[in-house]
C-alpha cells in the first residue's frame, strides 16, 4: 500500500470510528511525517494533507495543555473538524 493509499485508508477508518482521535493521530503523524509522500499525492492533496498534520502533530488529550497553551495544542473536537474539513476539500 502506497502512502497516498494508507493517508486515505486512515481518513476512511476514522469516519467509520475504527481508529479513536490518539489512534489516528499517531498513525497519520507516522505515515505523513518525516518522509511526507509529496511524490505520490497531487499539489492539492498535499496541501489539503500538509493542513491537517498541522494540526494532527499538536493533538493533545490533556485540558490542562489546552488551558495553559491555548492556540498552541488541539483538542480532539478539533482533530474531528479538521479531519472532516480534510474530507470535504478532498472531494471539491
Amino acid at each position: 500500500m502506497t502512502k497516498k493509499e494508507q493517508l486515505y485508508y486512515l481518513l476512511n477508518a476514522y469516519l467509520k470510528k475504527e481508529y479513536d482521535v490518539k489512534t489516528f493521530c499517531k498513525a497519520f503523524e507516522d505515515t505523513f511525517y518525516p518522509d511526507t509522500p509529496s511524490d505520490e499525492l497531487t499539489p492539492k492533496e498535499y496541501e489539503i494533507f500538509e493542513k491537517l498534520g498541522e494540526k494532527v502533530v499538536r493533538f493533545s488529550p490533556f485540558e490542562e495543555d489546552l488551558k495553559k497553551y491555548p492556540g498552541v495544542y488541539f483538542s480532539g473536537i478539533d482533530i474531528d473538524n479538521a479531519i472532516n474539513t480534510c474530507l470535504s476539500d478532498l472531494a471539491k
